[in-house]
């Protein structure tokens, strides 16, 4: 492993994520004393410029999605009708992940925690829904991404929120070409959305820390799947609340972009300057399906 390079995700367990960075064993000590189960903790040395130690801490317990009850009874209530009809097809398209994952691979969906219903029609509120249909569209992908309120799946559920809002959209049938696929061309286009997604997010949490591990002379920050993140492309003078909405933005942005670029590249040009359906609108096809 390269000296300059420091693993976000502990690289033996990844349910542990980088939580403390410090060159100074007494702040180290005097951080993990603050825990009250050890157990919930690990420490790794690096060695970039200078040692530098960074507490992993466990974030994630990993069950399998089928075994998680949920009570929506509440939530449901408390929403108004078109946003709880787009709820329920948001869960909907997470459910059918869920039971594609067990069929085809005959392996559970992990769960890394509880379905936060609250989150997601604040998801929606952040949409401009007045936009061109890749603008609302891709709004509505990313913030389903940035407001991660499922315990696993956020961006295929996302790119499923595209593709229904896409294809009530138009007058033929949308369809979003499949995400695994053996299409070099398809490939390397969801793969590299996927990778600057998972990127901008990472940054977008952890500016702070990560602004210390350069300092200390670290220039590349690792997330499991090898996912790799170039600590000098990025902004990390920014203060906390800062680069939340500004790397929100960003990922806005991208989502958009990649939202456009599927629009064409599926002969669907014309909907990139076509007006999206408003929240309204979407719900009512929405309600025309189920």
């Amino acid at each position: 492993m390269a000296a300059d390079l420091v693993h976000y995700h502990h690289p033996e367990d990844h349910q542990f994520s980088l939580g403390f960075v410090n060159p100074d064993t007494d702040a180290i000590e005097k951080r993990l004393d603050s825990y009250e189960d050890a157990t919930e903790t690990r420490v790794r040395t690096y060695n970039p410029d200078e040692e530098v130690y960074v507490i992993y801490t466990k974030t994630n317990e990993v069950a399998d999605t089928e075994e998680i009850e949920y009570d929506f009874d509440r939530a449901f209530a408390e929403m108004g009708p078109d946003t709880r009809v787009i709820v329920r097809y948001l869960l909907d398209l997470f459910d059918s992940i869920q039971k594609t994952k067990r069929e085809e691979e005959s392996v559970p969906l992990g769960a890394y925690k509880s379905i936060e219903i609250s989150r997601i029609p604040a998801a929606l509120e952040r949409v401009d829904w007045s936009r061109t249909v890749p603008e609302v569209g891709g709004q509505l992908a990313s913030n389903v991404i940035l407001w991660h309120a499922l315990p696993n799946a956020n961006h295929r559920t996302a790119f499923g929120m595209f593709e229904g809002y896409a294809n009530a959209s138009s007058d033929s049938s949308f369809r979003l070409p499949s995400l695994i696929t053996d299409s070099y061309e398809w490939q390397t286009l969801v793969d590299g959305f996927v990778v600057d997604s998972k990127r901008l997010l990472t940054v977008r949490r952890n500016v702070a820390p990560f602004r210390y591990l350069a300092e200390l002379g670290c220039r590349t920050v690792r997330r499991k799947g090898g996912i790799e993140i170039p600590l000098c492309e990025y902004d990390l003078e920014l203060h906390t609340s800062e680069a939340l909405s500004e790397y929100a933005s960003r990922h806005e942005q991208r989502t958009v972009q990649f939202a456009a670029t599927i629009l064409k590249k599926t002969g669907n040009a014309r909907l990139t300057s076509e007006s999206g359906l408003t929240k309204s609108e979407f719900a009512g096809r929405v309600r025309q399906k189920i």
